[in-house]
C-alpha cells in the first residue's frame, strides 16, 4: 500500500479492503492529489461505502437518444420524427461520447448550425430536444453526469405577428373552393374557420364525433379532446356529407386549399399557411368581443400564454391608453 513516483506521475497502489480484495492503481500529476485520493478511498472502505472508482461511461450521444426513444419517445405522437431528427443532430456533432460533451460544445454546435442557415427558432427546438434526452434519462436513473445543454440559454426571438384572413379574403377563398370538384377542401376550411381547429384535426374527423349540433376533435396535439358547438347550417352540411361511420373527409383536401390561397392572391408569412384558418378564427373571435379564457378552451391551449397572443385584437385591449393619455388638441 503506497504512493510512488513513476514516469507518468504519482501512482496510488492500494487494496482498501485488505489482502485478497480488489487492488486499485491510479496515477495523478501531483503527490498531493494522490494523497487525497488514497485518504478518501481508504475512508470510504472503512465506512463500508463503495470505494471503487466509477468506470468511464463510453456511451455515445446516439446511444442515449436510442434509450430516450425506447423508454419515452416511442409514446409521443411525434416521437419517430423527433427521434430521427436527434439522430441526425448527433451525426452532425460527430456522435461524441456523451460524457465528454460540455456546455461550450453545445454552444459551438448551435453557432455552427446558425451559420449553416437554420433559423433561431429551429436552433432553440434542437437544443430543447437534446436537453430533454439528458433530463429524461437522469430521471430514469440512466444518466448521472449532468446535462451539457441545460446551461445554454435559448436564443431570444422577436414575436411574430400571426396573420389572419379578412372577411373579404374569406369570402374570396370560399368562392374559389366552392367552384372546385374537391368538396372536402371547402368543408374542412369552413370547419376550421368555425371552430379554430387545426387542419390535421379537421381532416381526420370521424362521423361518430358529430353529435347533437357539436363536433368533438380527438387525437389533438396535447392529447385532450375538445367539443365545440357548430352553427346549424354547417352542422347539417357535415352530417349530409359524412358516412354513417368512419372518416367524414375521404381526402386531406390540403393541396386544393393551398392552390385556392394562391389563386385568391393571399400573401402569408412563411410557415403560416397551415395554421392561418386557426389564427383567423382566434383573431375574429377577439375582435368581435370574445374573452380570452373562453378562447383558450376552444383552441385547447394548455396555458393562457399561448392564447394571449390574440388578446391585443380585443376592442377593449389597452383602451385606457386613449382615455388617460395627455390631451394633444
Amino acid at each position: 500500500m503506497a504512493i510512488k513516483k513513476t514516469a507518468r506521475g504519482w501512482q496510488v497502489d492500494i487494496q482498501p479492503g485488505g489482502r485478497g480484495y480488489r487492488r486499485i492503481r491510479k496515477t495523478f500529476p501531483t503527490k498531493l492529489e494522490a494523497q487525497r485520493f488514497m485518504t478518501l478511498t481508504l475512508g470510504k472502505a472503512a465506512a463500508g461505502e463503495d470505494y471503487a472508482p466509477k468506470k468511464r461511461d463510453k456511451r455515445r450521444l446516439s446511444d442515449l437518444i436510442d434509450l430516450w426513444y425506447e423508454f419515452h419517445g416511442v409514446s409521443l405522437k411525434d416521437g419517430k420524427r423527433r427521434y430521427a431528427q436527434m439522430l441526425a443532430l448527433a451525426d452532425m456533432m460527430g456522435n461524441p461520447i456523451a460524457s465528454t460533451i460540455t456546455a461550450m460544445d453545445a454552444a459551438r454546435f448551435r453557432q455552427k448550425r446558425l451559420a449553416s442557415g437554420i433559423t433561431p427558432t429551429t436552433a432553440n427546438h434542437d437544443q430543447a430536444h437534446l436537453r430533454a434526452v439528458f433530463n429524461k434519462l437522469t430521471k430514469l436513473g440512466e444518466w448521472h453526469q449532468g446535462n451539457p445543454f441545460a446551461s445554454l440559454q435559448p436564443l431570444r426571438l422577436d414575436e411574430t405577428e400571426l396573420s389572419y384572413l379578412t372577411e373579404d379574403q374569406i369570402a374570396r377563398l370560399l368562392e374559389i373552393l366552392d367552384r372546385r370538384t374537391n368538396k372536402d377542401a371547402a368543408l374542412i376550411t369552413r370547419l376550421c374557420l368555425a371552430t379554430g381547429a387545426r387542419w390535421s384535426e379537421a381532416q381526420y374527423l370521424r362521423a361518430e364525433n358529430l353529435r347533437d349540433g357539436r363536433v368533438t376533435f380527438t387525437g389533438t396535439k396535447n392529447g385532450r379532446n375538445r367539443t365545440i358547438p357548430l352553427n346549424p347550417g354547417l352542422y347539417q352540411t357535415l352530417i349530409e356529407h359524412a358516412p354513417k361511420v368512419g372518416r367524414v373527409f375521404p381526402t386531406t383536401g390540403y393541396n386544393p386549399f393551398s392552390d385556392a390561397i394562391k389563386e385568391a392572391g393571399i400573401q402569408l408569412p412563411k410557415g403560416q399557411r397551415t395554421h392561418v384558418l386557426r389564427h383567423t378564427f382566434a383573431s375574429h373571435f377577439m375582435m368581435n368581443g370574445g374573452d380570452v379564457l373562453t378562447l383558450q378552451k376552444i383552441l385547447g391551449h394548455q396555458t393562457i400564454t399561448m392564447t394571449m397572443r390574440y388578446a391585443h385584437l380585443s376592442p377593449d385591449h389597452l383602451a385606457d391608453a386613449i382615455k388617460y393619455a395627455p390631451k394633444i388638441g
